[in-house]
């Protein structure tokens, strides 16, 4: 069973932040420590590939407070030949199932563990973008001096791609 959450996982968690957004980010630090020249990129990094966090933020927000009504044990009940089960049984199985899969599983700790990732990623970003506003004509000899927030907010990056990680990817049995 894929599930719409599923789906929204892997997209967000390994197609843009780990095969696109990091990989991008480890570009720009090498760029920053003078191991790669490439213009182009510079400019685009800055104007394109970093701002995706904005947008890219929201995304990760929904996901994880959708984790625990889309990804509970309980959601199998909605679907045959379960969903037959008469609605007063229904009720019942649905709040046991979801009791027992979060009693079982750290099911609040995954959840705001990414969110403190989240935060994290936001301060971070939002510091970055204070002090490249701050100097409107600098130029990218200047952005070496910034290294040090660039490589924090990697970092934070790298930490919210594991702890989606941690949020199951299929759904667990209780």
């Amino acid at each position: 069973m894929s599930t719409s959450w599923q789906k929204r996982r892997n997209e967000l968690n390994h197609d843009w932040l780990k095969n696109r957004y990091l990989p991008a980010l480890a570009k720009w630090m090498n760029i920053l420590d003078d191991y790669v020249e490439d213009p182009t990129f510079e400019t685009d990094f800055l104007n394109t590939v970093l701002p995706q966090w904005v947008e890219y933020r929201t995304q990760v927000v929904s996901l994880v407070e959708c984790f625990e009504a889309e990804m509970s044990p309980s959601t199998r009940l909605l679907q045959p030949p379960l969903s037959r089960l008469p609605a007063s049984t229904t009720t019942w199985l649905r709040t046991l199932t979801t009791a027992l899969w979060i009693s079982r599983y750290p099911i609040s700790r995954w959840k705001s563990d990414t969110l403190s990732c989240v935060m994290s990623v936001g301060q971070a970003y939002q510091q970055l973008q204070e002090l490249i506003h701050a100097e409107p004509t600098c130029t990218f000899v200047q952005f070496r001096s910034f290294r040090s927030q660039f490589a924090l907010f990697q970092n934070h990056c790298q930490s919210l791609a594991k702890s989606i990680e941690m949020l199951p990817s299929r759904c667990l049995v209780c």
